[in-house]
C-alpha cells in the first residue's frame, strides 16, 4: 500500500453510554504541512489541493479506545465511522489510536461531565473572518490566505466576559463546533484554532467534497446539516445545557430560534455578532420577542 497514504482522526465525542470515533483515510493527500512564510502561491496550492484529494474507498480500519479494538471499514469517501459501548470512560479528553497497515495515527475524544454547561458555536464570520455572504471576498481568502494569516472577528476579545455571564460567572470548558465548511478544511481549522489559542473543541463539518467545482461553492448554507449536528449534541447530552454563539449572516439565528422553541429550558443564552454588511435589523428585533418569551438572554454586538 502507497506510502503516502494519510490519516485525519478527528476530535470525537462521547457520553456515559457511547463513544463516536470518526475520521477519514486517503491514499493521496498532497496539502503541504502548514508554515508561517507561506506565499500567495504555496497558499493558493494547497487551498486547491484541499479539494483535490483521493479518498481511500472502502478500505480496513482499526480503531483502539481505552484498550478496546474495533475494525471498521471506510467508506466511499474514505470516511471510517466507529462506536463504543463506553460505560466506564472517565470524564475529560482522552486519546485513542487509528491503525492502517503499520500507520498509526492518534486522535482524541471528549467525555464531557453531564451538567456543565457547553457551548455550541458557527465559526464563519462567528470566530473566523470569511465574508461567507461575499463571494469574492470568501474566494480570496480561503485561496490566498492560510492559518497564519487568516483574521479572528473583534467579538473574540468579548468572548470570555459574555459566557461567563450567561453562566454564572463561570467560563464554560466545552466547546462544539457547528459549521458550513466543509471536512476539507479540517486541518486548516484546527491549524487556526491552535494558533489563536482558541477553546478546544470537536469540529461538526459538512461531507467531504471533490473537485474544483465543489471549491468555489465551499460553505454553502446547509440548514439541515447545522440543525441536524445541534439536535444530536441536545439529544446525545440530554441533561447538558447549551450557550448558542452565532451571527446574522446567514441562517443561525433562524436554527437557533427553533432550538430555542424545542429546547427552552436548556439554552442559557444566545450571542449573535451583527455583521457590518447585514442591516436587516427588523430580525434580530423578532429573534429577541421568541428569546424573551421564553426567558432566554440575547446578547447582540459587531
Amino acid at each position: 500500500m502507497s506510502s503516502k497514504i494519510k490519516i485525519l482522526p478527528y476530535r470525537s465525542l462521547a457520553n456515559g453510554d457511547k463513544a463516536f470515533i470518526r475520521g477519514h483515510a486517503f491514499k493521496k493527500h498532497r496539502v503541504k504541512e502548514l508554515k508561517t512564510y507561506h506565499k500567495q502561491f504555496s497558499n493558493f496550492r494547497n487551498a486547491v489541493r484541499r479539494y483535490q484529494l483521493s479518498p481511500l474507498k472502502y478500505e480496513e480500519i482499526r480503531v483502539v479506545l481505552n484498550g478496546e479494538e474495533k475494525v471498521v471499514s471506510t467508506d466511499k469517501k474514505g470516511m471510517f465511522t466507529c462506536e463504543f459501548d463506553m460505560h466506564n470512560l472517565p470524564k475529560g479528553w482522552h486519546k485513542y489510536q487509528v491503525k492502517l497497515n503499520g500507520k498509526i495515527k492518534k486522535g482524541e475524544v471528549l467525555h464531557p461531565t453531564n451538567h456543565r454547561t457547553a457551548v455550541i458555536s458557527d465559526i464563519d464570520d462567528t470566530v473566523l473572518i470569511s465574508h461567507s455572504t461575499r463571494f469574492l471576498k470568501k474566494m480570496y481568502l480561503i485561496l490566498f490566505r492560510n492559518a497564519h494569516s487568516r483574521k479572528l472577528t473583534p467579538m473574540i476579545k468579548n468572548w470570555t466576559s459574555h459566557l461567563q455571564d450567561f453562566n454564572e460567572d463561570q467560563n464554560p470548558k466545552e466547546f462544539f463546533y457547528v459549521s458550513n465548511s466543509e471536512w476539507n478544511l479540517y486541518d486548516f481549522l484546527e491549524d487556526f484554532f491552535d494558533i489563536n489559542k482558541l477553546p478546544k473543541g470537536v469540529f461538526f463539518l459538512q461531507n467531504l467534497r471533490k473537485g474544483l467545482k465543489d471549491l468555489v461553492k465551499t460553505g454553502r448554507v446547509n440548514d439541515n446539516h447545522k440543525m441536524d449536528s445541534i439536535e444530536f449534541l441536545f439529544q446525545f447530552y440530554p441533561e447538558k445545557p447549551y450557550i448558542l454563539v452565532g451571527d446574522n449572516g446567514q441562517k443561525d439565528m433562524e436554527i437557533y430560534g427553533k432550538i430555542c422553541d424545542k429546547y427552552p429550558d436548556r439554552v442559557k443564552g444566545v450571542m449573535i455578532r451583527k455583521l457590518p454588511y447585514v442591516t436587516e435589523a427588523y430580525r434580530m428585533e423578532n429573534m429577541k420577542k421568541q428569546l424573551d418569551f421564553h426567558n432566554i438572554p440575547l446578547v447582540s454586538y459587531h
